[in-house]
């Protein structure tokens, strides 16, 4: 696989634009030697200012303490006492920013995905954040894992015109549902919702 991956200075941008620009890039980990790979066609923006949804809003806390280092690292939560999330911290140190990956269209080590969902079709193994963590087996050991290492990175792949890029309020949560904040490719199979 000879693909580019993203230097660590697109994460470190306002994160509206990295969460757009995420779209049709390659999320890909390494285990032990098994390539998973999944073009991101979901994201959500969560922003360092005005955004009561933004696990960062009210303080650093010990959870949400990845959002306020560097961009270009891992931000993994788990939720509802059930699942992972996994979230890439943008802007720069102090900013208490990330953007969640929502879904993604499997690609490589789809085998292994299907295991680590316990799920055969295609179209469900990383349509929804919770599924995409699963699937790619991330927990909170991979929070504050650097996305310029060789075995969890994102790559170059697709590139869309915007008018392929839909823009909605975010789904999931209770605070901030009217902001224009997430982003998802027009007519995908696979991302989390309609």
């Amino acid at each position: 696989m000879h693909l580019k991956k993203l230097p660590i200075e697109f994460f470190q941008r306002e994160t509206t634009i990295v969460a757009k620009e995420l779209i049709g890039k390659m999320f890909i980990r390494i285990i032990d030697g098994t390539i998973l790979s999944a073009e991101i066609v979901e994201t959500e923006a969560y922003l360092p200012k005005n955004d009561p949804a933004c696990h960062a809003a009210i303080k650093k806390t010990l959870r949400n303490a990845p959002m306020f280092q560097n961009g270009g690292i891992l931000y993994v939560y788990f939720i509802y006492g059930n699942h992972f999330c996994a979230n890439i911290v943008t802007e720069t140190e102090g900013s208490g920013s990330a953007v969640l990956i929502r879904a993604a269209r499997p690609i490589d080590g789809i085998e292994l995905m299907q295991q680590n969902r316990n799920r055969t079709k295609i179209e469900d193994l990383c349509s929804g954040p919770g599924k995409f963590a699963q699937a790619f087996g991330l927990n909170r050991k991979h929070n504050y894992h650097s996305l310029s290492s060789e075995d969890i990175l994102i790559a170059e792949f697709n590139s869309y015109p915007l008018d392929e890029i839909i823009t909605t309020s975010r789904i999931g949560i209770k605070e901030g549902t009217n902001l224009p904040l997430r982003f998802y490719l027009k007519n995908s199979k696979f991302i989390s919702k309609k």
